[in-house]
């Protein structure tokens, strides 16, 4: 898989997570938004290659 298709994977995985919690009502939203972007931060930090140990 290159990384133009792991790149459209995760917007589409992404897209779905938004989808799900815009579902929801509007009072159950924030623990969804707050666990995704738990999630987007940990995939982050593991993709950046300066947080790469040597």
């Amino acid at each position: 898989m290159s990384t133009e298709d792991e790149q459209f994977a995760a917007s589409e995985e992404t897209r779905s997570a938004l989808d799900a919690i815009e579902a929801l009502p509007l009072d159950e939203r924030a623990a969804g938004y707050l666990a995704l972007a738990e999630r987007l931060r940990t995939e982050l930090e593991h993709s950046d290659p300066s947080r790469q140990s040597d």
